[in-house]
């Protein structure tokens, strides 16, 4: 059968055995989810391959959409991940049709709805389930970070309250430190050390961007916003950094930003790289300092991680 693959261990399931490709499309659950509840939940639990693939048995694929029709209706991984599949099918006819959108999956419409009638659940809840089936880097690439920006712009129009912008915020950061905390601590990626420049009190960023690294096996570390240059710098050499990475809105300070960059350059350990992001980076980073890049989108962070540059 096409796309499958028998485990040659011992431990081999009976029946069909599928590669993690294969169960993330029949399941709708991304593989870095999978893997991420195998070392949070102790489930599923597959097989391995002389090589060491993993591979799944058709139980695991069962109580795998069984979890994802729990998780439409409102459950949390720690609910339900693990258990048998009587009890979760016992939980699918207790629950009532979900009406998640398109495929069951969660979208910006069904979020900023839930948003403007104030119904915190539901949006936690969707905030959930997106995780769940996208995965972390795309949770950050296809619905977080959109929806920050789209929080943004109905903001600056007047089609958002201070009280929207600031739960939306709430509501995505609980689930980005989720996100986080799930990384496993052996990856050796680039180590980056994520702050902003003093006067700047936008948080959200350093988490999307965290996530996103750390789903793409880099080592990251927020220090956090509002931070003295001089600290930042002592913070790279604590963590012995190959990047720092600064987020810069599109409202701050320039002249002030120009000096602090200055100064955390000074500070900074020559070999330590300088990624700048967000609406401000890019005048920021016109003046051509050697090691400082702007990051204008995930392709360029994906071009950084593979290639993080020192300064010379």
């Amino acid at each position: 059968m096409a796309g499958m693959t028998r485990a040659r261990s011992a431990a081999a399931p009976s029946g069909p055995a599928y590669s993690i490709r294969v169960v993330s499309r029949m399941t709708s659950i991304e593989p870095e989810t999978l893997r991420m509840w195998e070392r949070r939940y102790g489930f599923p639990t597959p097989s391995r391959t002389e090589g060491g693939a993993r591979v799944y048995s058709e139980s695991d694929v069962t109580a795998l959409n069984l979890i994802v029709r729990a998780m439409r209706e409102g459950y949390r991984p720690g609910e339900i991940v693990g258990k048998s599949i009587p009890e979760l099918e016992a939980i699918a006819r207790r629950a009532t049709p979900a009406d998640a959108g398109a495929g069951g999956r969660p979208g910006l419409d069904d979020l900023f709805a839930a948003l403007l009638r104030d119904d915190v659940r539901e949006l936690r809840a969707i905030t959930r389930r997106a995780a769940v089936l996208l995965g972390p880097a795309r949770f950050v690439s296809e619905l977080a970070q959109p929806a920050a920006a789209r929080a943004g712009d109905m903001w600056s129009a007047g089609e958002l309250e201070v009280r929207h912008e600031h739960v939306l915020s709430e509501v995505l950061s609980t689930q980005l430190h989720l996100l986080a905390s799930t990384f496993d601590d052996a990856q050796s990626g680039p180590i980056v050390v994520l702050a902003t420049l003093p006067g700047e009190q936008h948080g959200l960023p350093l988490d999307l961007v965290a996530v996103y690294l750390g789903s793409h096996g880099a080592r990251p570390h927020v220090v956090g916003v509002d931070t003295p240059p001089e600290q930042i710098a002592e913070a790279a050499r604590a963590f012995d950094a190959d990047a720092v990475a600064i987020g810069v809105s599109g409202a701050a300070d320039r002249k002030r930003s120009r000096r602090d960059l200055r100064t955390l350059l000074d500070h900074l350990p020559r070999k330590v790289s300088v990624w700048l992001g967000g609406g401000g980076a890019a005048e920021l980073g016109q003046g051509g300092e050697a090691g400082v890049s702007v990051i204008a989108s995930f392709a360029d962070l994906d071009a950084a991680l593979r290639a993080p540059r020192r300064r010379a």
